[in-house]
């Protein structure tokens, strides 16, 4: 029955190459601001409109790194909370789901990426389990490629 089990991943792919294969990924959400426009009619009554406002960095996820870090990706997040280069840290990220075999299923392209949040596992002296890391990204814009 094992042999049956279909398993997906997600994984990092950063300047066009795959470097990490991620534990999960959650919270994937995107927002739009919109500002209400208040116009009269000709007969003199509100007319309501909604217009589309201006994005700022509102998508948002958050990404569980298990084991396999990649040096690449973790320089990337490194680059990021130095002062220094943090202009500069804003990256073209593609996220990928790989099936079992490896090959893309699905990939969302997340333009102007940057970390914004990272936190360890909390463990105690004595204890064992796995340190997982897990990282908050921002974005502009999350589209389907």
């Amino acid at each position: 029955m094992e042999d049956h089990v279909v398993k997906h991943q997600w994984q990092i792919e950063l300047g066009g190459r795959r470097v990490e294969t991620l534990k999960s990924v959650a919270g994937v959400s995107i927002e739009q601001e919109y500002v209400e426009l208040l116009q009269n009619s000709p007969d003199g009554k509100p007319v309501p409109d909604l217009v589309l406002g201006e994005p700022a960095l509102f998508g948002s996820m958050t990404l569980t790194r298990g084991m396999d870090k990649s040096d690449t990706f973790t320089q990337w997040i490194m680059d990021s909370r130095d002062p220094a280069k943090t202009e500069s840290s804003a990256e073209d990220i593609v996220l990928v789901y790989v099936n079992a075999q490896n090959d893309s299923v699905k990939k969302f392209q997340l333009t102007g990426a940057r970390p914004t949040s990272w936190s360890a596992a909390d463990l105690a002296a004595g204890e064992t389990g796995q340190v997982d890391e897990t990282l908050e990204l921002k974005y502009i814009t999350c589209d389907p490629i």
